[in-house]
């Protein structure tokens, strides 16, 4: 993976709403409909949240598969739960270093 491409994937994790799609992602696969349920990123309309799945899998960050009349999306990329987790459990930390 080139660097951009890699720029690409934190380019895509940057807006609150994607990565709440990815932490919803990361307890497994589930159809657009669950994606639209409330949680922190509520409130958005469906075209909205279907943006910001695009985003996503452009950057190759989710994966989706057509079963019938619903679509279903997983993550490609498990690595950037963990990502996500890494930056929540550094800033629960409080702790500084300089570098």
């Amino acid at each position: 993976m080139t660097l951009r491409e890699r720029a690409a994937v934190f380019k895509a994790l940057g807006h609150p709403a994607r990565l709440a799609i990815v932490d919803r992602l990361a307890a497994g696969e589930c159809c657009v409909c669950e994606l639209l349920e409330p949680t922190e990123y509520s409130g958005l309309s469906g075209p909205t949240v279907s943006q910001h799945l695009l985003v996503l899998k452009s950057a190759g960050v989710i994966a989706d598969e057509k079963r019938g009349k619903r679509i279903f999306y997983r993550l490609a990329m498990p690595c950037v739960s963990g990502i996500s987790l890494c930056v929540q459990a550094r800033k629960s930390t409080k702790t500084h270093y300089r570098v």
